[in-house]
């Protein structure tokens, strides 16, 4: 957990700059650049970030991004595990003859989770909501996490089972959401932060993942 009166930070002294700016790189290194040459009136401004410079970590910390090796390890309800730790998908990949069928095997591996573990979730919080889709699909998609048509029917991507219990809890409530506002306007997000009350944060945390 990022302390900001003990953690690690890189000091760039920049005395032309009129403000002070924080950073954090893929690497998870924490950089401040800053007119300011105390460091304990530097720490108070990092203090203040604390939150913000938490969640960016925690994003990096989560995301897909080469974060697993096809065949060894795989992200997994917002975790990395090792193949060994999933006994079905583990005895997949040992039929695997090369990298093309083991990402077959994969994506099968999370289209079967997702198909046994989101329904419940997805008629929880269809019941809390008050509204029911016409029909529910899982797919694997490439560029959302999940999609609502007018005509009621709520698609989930297979590949949110890589995220945290509470992310795949944002999509499904998003998308639900989506029967009653057909868009992102002010009203779709109060209705979403009426169920979910770290919606704006659960929001940009999953702007910094990235679909794999």
């Amino acid at each position: 957990m990022f302390d900001p009166h003990t953690s690690a930070i890189t000091i760039y002294y920049r005395p032309r700059n009129k403000n002070t700016y924080i950073s954090v790189s893929k690497n998870k290194e924490v950089s401040i650049r800053t007119p300011i040459k105390d460091e304990y009136k530097i720490r108070k401004i990092i203090e203040e970030r604390t939150h913000w410079i938490r969640n960016k970590l925690e994003s990096i910390n989560l995301s897909p991004i080469q974060s697993y090796t096809f065949g060894e390890t795989i992200r997994f309800r917002g975790e990395l595990l090792t193949v060994e730790q999933l006994p079905q998908l583990h005895k997949m990949v040992m039929k695997s003859k090369n990298s093309k069928d083991m990402e077959k095997y994969y994506y099968k591996f999370y289209k079967d989770e997702a198909e046994i573990t989101l329904p419940s979730r997805i008629h929880y919080y269809s019941k809390k909501m008050g509204l029911s889709p016409t029909e529910i699909r899982y797919k694997k998609m490439r560029r959302r996490w999940g999609s609502c048509t007018n005509t009621g029917i709520v698609t989930f991507n297979t590949l949110m089972l890589q995220l945290s219990y509470e992310h795949i809890d944002y999509i499904i409530v998003h998308e639900l959401a989506h029967l009653k506002y057909m868009n992102h306007s002010k009203d779709f997000h109060a209705f979403v932060r009426i169920i979910l009350g770290n919606e704006k944060e659960l929001r940009q945390q999953l702007k910094q993942l990235h679909i794999s």
